[in-house]
């Protein structure tokens, strides 16, 4: 009974201070090993699992929870057979076993059999919603989550909270639809402040948006990540972390969290207790490695990526590491990896399965290239041949601005000086919609997709077009041997160069001027 109460203890603490959890553990797991006696090591791992459960140590998590459900089965001690499932099911989806995992959530596995109706329990109806999300049916997967948020009992703070806000967060994502999960965040940040993961996530979608500033606050907010409980969410944090270190973190700090997260390389990450799913550690240490210049090792990383994610059925994440490893491959001339047809892959998948955002980063990027000879090549991989100057020059201007919003009025006094704005509204959109069929002829994409007009504003969507000028500033900042040997390169030929006496490309040119320069002081 002792050992009963302290891993009851060691459950309950788990939702507020983990040291305290892990110590009631502890002693519980001392006390049955003492004892000798089987119902009191199941409580004693049930508490151990819940008080400690980061480990990359997958084995002896299933078998931990193969024995719960035996022992809780040969004593009919029923009160355990709910953990020992739930603790299944995670170790399964973190194993990348789908198939055992089906066979539980059908009730037709020995677990079924044994314990009858307990594939209908609330974990199961969660982890239903998780296959759903994983096969990319994003129908079925929003109607078993609105339904389970229905009937579970759901307060501030609860793992039920956590499970919905994640799971939509992820349908979300895979719609094209992330910004609409703001709220839903900021609320879980408010409600519960001492999960860290909520204000990580919410640096990345403000990040995603083009809020660096605010992401860069709270990223840094979090900077401590010896700080970071070691608790059932400890990895996903993580990953977001090292996710948004790629842009606003340093190298050493990227190399930190590399490091933590390499024992946990061929891990599938769920999120809590598994009922939620973020994908592979393997992705996230591919796109770290690449920041700190190791670029063999983030491409075993991303090609494991794609390979857990094929294995396990996760379309969207498959779609993601499939994309990611063909631009990899694009940008560190790996010929052997064949990027069309990984490419031409992500596209079937998320056309089929309607990943918006997916299919539009699996296109072609456009490419834009101003240091040396201009140069521009359409999302079909058609070279531009331009008809009207002004469309050309501004384009040019809006690759300086580097996607920063610029008026249309100075924009328009820069092409046309001395020209009132009123004469000049129809010569500007047709301006701009050159540039648009310039950069994707066919208009396969929707009009906002690389030039982007708000109210009185122009500004290129960097994120979707491959601009030289901004692979120059990327290779700068990794300052490895490398790198700094690729941005020398595109220095030398010159920014501009066929625009001499223009007062904003002489203003770009300053600026990459004073960067390389700096550079070069620093060592």
């Amino acid at each position: 009974m002792r050992v009963k109460l302290l891993a009851a203890r060691a459950i309950a603490l788990s939702q507020t201070t983990l040291p305290g959890a892990a110590e009631c553990a502890a002693t519980a797991t001392a006390m049955a090993r003492a004892i000798d006696h089987d119902v009191a090591v199941a409580y004693a791992l049930a508490a151990s699992w819940i008080a400690e459960p980061v480990s990359p140590q997958n084995d002896r998590r299933l078998d931990g929870a193969r024995q719960i459900l035996r022992i809780a089965y040969d004593n009919s001690e029923d009160a355990l057979a709910p953990v020992g499932y739930l603790m299944l099911l995670t170790a399964l989806l973190e194993q990348g076993d789908i198939r055992a995992l089906d066979l539980e959530l059908t009730g037709r596995s020995d677990t079924g059999r044994r314990f009858p109706g307990i594939h209908e329990s609330e974990p199961a109806a969660w982890f239903r919603a998780l296959r759903a999300i994983l096969d990319g049916d994003l129908a079925l997967a929003e109607q078993l989550v609105d339904e389970q948020r229905t009937i579970s009992q759901v307060k501030p703070g609860s793992d039920a909270v956590a499970v919905h806000t994640s799971q939509v967060a992820i349908i979300r994502w895979m719609q094209g639809r992330i910004g609409e999960c703001e709220d839903a965040l900021l609320a879980a940040r408010r409600d519960d402040p001492e999960r860290p993961l909520w204000a990580a996530g919410l640096a990345w979608l403000w990040l995603r948006q083009g809020r660096r500033a605010a992401a860069g606050d709270l990223f840094w907010s979090l900077r401590d990540l010896d700080g970071i409980p070691t608790d059932r969410y400890w990895l996903s944090t993580l990953m977001i972390m090292g996710q948004l270190a790629i842009e606003l973190g340093s190298r050493t700090f990227a190399a930190d969290i590399y490091e933590r997260l390499r024992p946990f390389r061929d891990r599938i990450v769920p999120l809590g207790f598994g009922t939620a799913f973020l994908g592979t550690t393997a992705r996230t240490l591919g796109l770290l490695a690449e920041k700190l210049g190791r670029h063999g090792e983030a491409r075993s990383h991303r090609e494991r990526a794609v390979e857990l994610a094929r294995r396990i059925g996760a379309h969207a994440w498959l779609t993601e590491a499939q994309i990611e490893l063909a631009e990899f491959s694009q940008r560190h001339g790996f010929d052997d990896i064949p990027a069309s047809d990984l490419l031409a892959e992500a596209i079937a998948t998320s056309t089929a399965r309607g990943f918006r955002e997916l299919r539009q980063r699996a296109a072609q990027q456009p490419t834009i290239r101003v240091m040396g000879r201009f140069e521009v090549v359409s999302a079909d991989g058609v070279r531009a041949e331009w008809t009207s100057r002004k469309a050309r020059e501004l384009l040019k201007m809006l690759v300086a601005a580097r996607g920063v919003a610029v008026s249309r009025e100075v924009l328009m006094d820069a092409l046309w000086p001395g020209v009132a704005p009123a004469r000049l509204s129809n010569r500007f959109s047709v301006a701009v919609n050159a540039v648009r069929r310039a950069l994707d002829p066919h208009r396969h994409l929707p009009r906002q997709q690389y030039v982007v007009t708000e109210g009185d504003s122009v500004r290129l969507n960097i994120a979707n077009l491959d601009i030289d000028m901004e692979r120059f500033h990327e290779l700068v900042e990794r300052a490895d041997a490398e790198s700094c040997r690729e941005a020398e390169e595109l220095y030398d030929q010159g920014l501009f160069t066929d625009e001499p006496y223009a007062d904003w490309a002489i203003a770009a040119r300053g600026r990459i001027e004073g960067i390389w320069f700096d550079r070069a002081a620093i060592g």
